[in-house]
């Protein structure tokens, strides 16, 4: 379509009359909407380069069906904000950095993550919780100029559920995730759960990942207490939550595995049913992390990639 206005100058409605006869004869529809009062006509793009030479006659100004934006914009979180994210957005965002989510299952067809997760497996079936969903967020919510962005809004993220819609999950299925993830040859996994117990099996599958060159992040746990499995073990960064403050969040574990703190209270993000929802748990602050280092090994990648 072509946005033409005629000099004030001329007779408009002369001219309208002038083209309408001219077009008439051969079109059946009204090839343009036509706002008299102001002497312009949005014309029909065939209609325009039929009679091209007719509409150019008295020599308006022609213009473009641009695109015309809101100012919309994409709600930055305090967490995001708080760890530094937007000045590291400048050198990179995440871009093809694999990131498994070993949690409950993610709401794929929200419209912030339909376009991040890109695969993943599901061990347990049934109905799923939200929490995945809102872990997911924090990492890679897309800047949309729509509901909120996340730490590495273009890493691409996969699925990895564990967990039933109760939140508990099988040693066994924790042992099946973390292998499926060494052998999708994932850069990454985020383990927003945890045990207060060791385990060996675990501890050795852990080390795999790691001798792999898998980054894992995990939640210290909720106890305010000693850090649970598996951020405890060597080769995971353990991430305490901490409020808008930067102070250590009371139900935070802490102590020997917490490696890092990082925003986990009052976290808005991703829920199921394209809706959003705010959270405390260090189980919002580990993603937190996962998605900085995922910034920091994008850069990294993309430099590789220019060698």
């Amino acid at each position: 379509m072509k946005i033409l206005s005629f000099h004030r100058k001329h007779p408009f409605p002369a001219i309208l009359s002038e083209l309408q006869e001219k077009i008439s004869r051969h079109m059946v529809k009204q090839p343009w909407n036509c706002y008299e009062d102001v002497g312009c006509l949005c014309v029909k793009q065939d209609a325009f380069d039929l009679y091209r030479e007719d509409f150019l006659r008295y020599n308006p100004t022609v213009e473009e069906n641009v695109t015309v934006r809101i100012h919309a914009a994409d709600e930055i979180p305090w967490g995001v904000k708080y760890v530094g994210a937007e000045r590291k957005w400048k050198k990179g965002m995440g871009k093809g950095v694999k990131i498994a989510v070993i949690d409950t299952g993610i709401a794929r067809d929200h419209y912030e993550l339909r376009d991040r997760v890109k695969g993943g497996v599901d061990l347990v079936g049934g109905k799923r919780n939200g929490h995945g969903t809102h872990v997911a967020g924090i990492i890679v919510a897309e800047m949309n100029q729509e509901g909120i962005v996340g730490v590495s809004p273009e890493a691409h993220l996969y699925d990895v559920r564990a967990f039933r819609e109760d939140g508990t999950a099988s040693l066994s299925h924790i042992l099946r995730a973390i292998h499926w993830s060494i052998v999708n040859e994932m850069d990454m996994i985020n383990m927003s759960f945890g045990m207060e117990g060791y385990s060996e099996a675990l501890d050795r599958m852990i080390q795999r990942a790691s001798r792999q060159g898998i980054v894992m992040v995990a939640s210290a746990g909720n106890s305010g207490g000693e850090v649970e499995y598996p951020a405890r073990y060597s080769g995971v960064i353990g991430v305490g939550a901490i409020d808008q403050e930067g102070k250590l969040a009371d139900f935070s574990s802490r102590g020997k595995g917490m490696n890092v703190k990082a925003p986990g209270v009052g976290i808005k993000s991703t829920w199921p049913g394209n809706t959003f929802r705010t959270l405390n748990g260090t189980s919002m602050a580990a993603p937190h992390v996962t998605g900085l280092l995922a910034l920091r090994l994008g850069r990294k990648k993309k430099i590789a990639s220019r060698v």
